[in-house]
């Protein structure tokens, strides 16, 4: 009997974590595992490594002990170098003749030079279908060819399936077994109609395809059944169609438990109040990729922004009680410093529970990075592709820029101060950017210790802010207005109830949400020394009262 076709897969994410969870590689081992005519010929195995625990060189020596026939790694941005290292050790490391194919994103981006190295071929686009001929045609001797492989004598563009209901799930198979990982992603849609020129989706095929509500359900119940607590809903624009965001909202509301949470990547100006009020029916987080709020920047990259409905549209959220992050990038083209801290401060306002904020990566295969000579913008020619300089924002103010991203990183979103950042910036009249400036002019002159959590460093700082400013009056009623919110957040995150030092009543310091810190030490009376009290949960419902003894 012949011995059977050995397979390796391999996948590597940047760390453990609920994003972890290898879907591309899943995707293609369940395509090979299911395929009727290959199934009884081959062997196919994943392994998943963690590129901050596992060490390329020594995952190398563990591949090439298996002898296997043909490995296929998934390549990212993010795991690009890990490979790198991995391919070259197991070239030393291999006593046997093995094949090597890439797949994922950062295969198609560079692919001349992986042809180049030790790849034999590349997957490109989505290779469910892709791999099935592929290795087909390695069976028989001979050298893959066909839709979305390319090889360094042949090759045909990338491949998208077009019916997503002929495609085996990793969920459905039993392949992917999801209680493994921290978190899973999930797909429900593949393709964008957008043609946003930073993104993969700006060139070539932009087709959407659904998954059918059936294989949704279905793959829920697996889900629930795993008890999976994290769920990434993969769709680029996940309320792109009305109708079915609807419908699949409503199933999630109606099946999902309660402590399963998810998240989705959605467009704002694509909301509308009975959305809103499904999202807010589940235990869900948004993603909104703002990018800038200048409308010619926006221009630039094939996008529109309606600064009337995109405020709606975060109104309708904040009212709903949704939890949303915003996205900016810095450096698009006609992006200046200027405009960059313009949409920073108008996305802060918007009080978005983290923003995050990314240098312009020019990704090979984007309409950016076809375009960027002519547009004048410099960047690096290998992997992560970042900007360096473009015509309207030099190297000095790509790094003022990346200054206040760090800033509001670390202040902002880890710090996770958007319930009171509001309140800080009106007591001293500064605008968001500002007092982010500040901050890193702070921490300049009084670096941040070791052993200090972020809240420390945010107290510090807001004293000594208050002081310089000669505003500290406001300070016993901005300090507890923080160190409540810093509490529930504590509570939240470790479940310890905490006690917290109050210089006003609960009750009256929940109107800094939308009173002037200054109208409000005008019109409330602090205590004559701060009073403790308790967090903690009961039923469902969050407790802040007095410590008992005190009056």
């Amino acid at each position: 009997m012949k011995k059977p076709y050995r397979i390796q897969l391999i996948a590597c994410a940047i760390e453990q974590s609920p994003l972890a969870y290898p879907l591309g590689a899943l995707c293609i081992l369940t395509a090979l595992k299911t395929n009727l005519e290959l199934k009884d010929h081959i062997e196919v195995e994943l392994s998943h490594f963690m590129g901050d625990q596992d060490d390329p060189q020594q995952a190398a020596k563990h591949i090439a002990t298996r002898q296997c026939d043909l490995i296929g790694i998934s390549l990212y941005l993010y795991n690009r170098a890990w490979f790198e290292e991995f391919l070259e050790a197991f070239q030393l490391e291999s006593s046997s003749p093995t094949k090597i194919f890439a797949g994922g994103p950062e295969a198609g981006a560079n692919p001349t030079q992986l042809l180049d190295s030790t790849i034999n071929f590349i997957i490109l686009g989505e290779g469910e279908e892709s791999i099935i001929q592929a290795i087909s045609l390695l069976l028989t001797g001979e050298e893959p060819r066909g839709r979305g492989i390319l090889t360094k004598n042949s090759g045909e563009g990338p491949h998208h399936p077009q019916d997503l209901a002929l495609l085996a799930s990793p969920l459905l198979s039993g392949i992917a077994v999801p209680s493994e990982y921290d978190g899973v992603l999930w797909e429900m849609t593949r393709g964008c109609p957008y043609e946003c020129a930073f993104c993969f989706e700006s060139r070539g095929n932009r087709s959407v395809r659904n998954y059918p509500i059936s294989r949704l359900k279905a793959e829920l119940e697996v889900l629930i059944a795993h008890d999976v607590k994290h769920v990434f809903v993969l769709d680029p624009t996940f309320n792109m169609d009305r109708k079915l965001t609807i419908e699949r909202l409503t199933l999630l509301r109606d099946t999902a438990p309660n402590d399963m949470h998810f998240t989705f990547e959605v467009r704002a100006e694509l909301l509308d109040s009975q959305t809103v009020q499904l999202f807010a029916q589940l235990y869900c987080s948004l993603q909104i990729g703002l990018q800038s709020s200048n409308p010619t920047v926006l221009e630039q990259i094939n996008r529109h922004f309606n600064a009337e409905l995109f405020s709606k549209s975060i109104a309708l959220l904040k009212k709903s009680g949704i939890v949303f992050g915003l996205d900016l990038i810095i450096g698009l083209p006609s992006d200046t410093l200027s405009s960059f801290k313009a949409s920073l401060d108008y996305a802060i306002t918007c009080q978005p529970s983290n923003l995050d904020i990314f240098l312009l990566a020019l990704l090979p295969g984007t309409q950016l990075a076809h375009d960027a000579e002519s547009l004048g913008l410099v960047h690096q020619k290998e992997s992560p592709y970042l900007l360096e300089k473009s015509p309207s924002m030099n190297e000095e103010a790509i790094t003022q820029a990346l200054q206040l991203k760090e800033a509001c990183d670390q202040f902002y979103t880890h710090g996770q101060a958007v319930m009171w950042f509001h309140a800080a910036c009106d007591g001293v009249a500064l605008r968001p950017v500002e007092l982010l400036e500040a901050f890193i002019q702070y921490t300049g002159e009084f670096p941040i210790r070791e052993e200090e959590d972020i809240f420390e460093v945010q107290d510090r700082f807001i004293q000594h802010l208050y002081i310089q400013q000669d505003c500290t009056s406001l300070l016993p009623a901005l300090l507890s207005y923080m160190e409540l919110h810093q509490g529930i957040i504590h509570l939240q995150e470790t479940g310890e109830s905490p006690v917290v030092s109050l210089y006003y009543d609960v009750d009256d310091l929940a109107l800094l949400d939308t009173m002037h810190v200054k109208e409000f030490t005008r019109t409330y009376r602090a205590y004559e020394e701060s009073i403790p009290y308790g967090i903690f949960m009961g039923d469902g419902t969050l407790y802040v009262e007095k410590i008992v003894g005190y009056p």
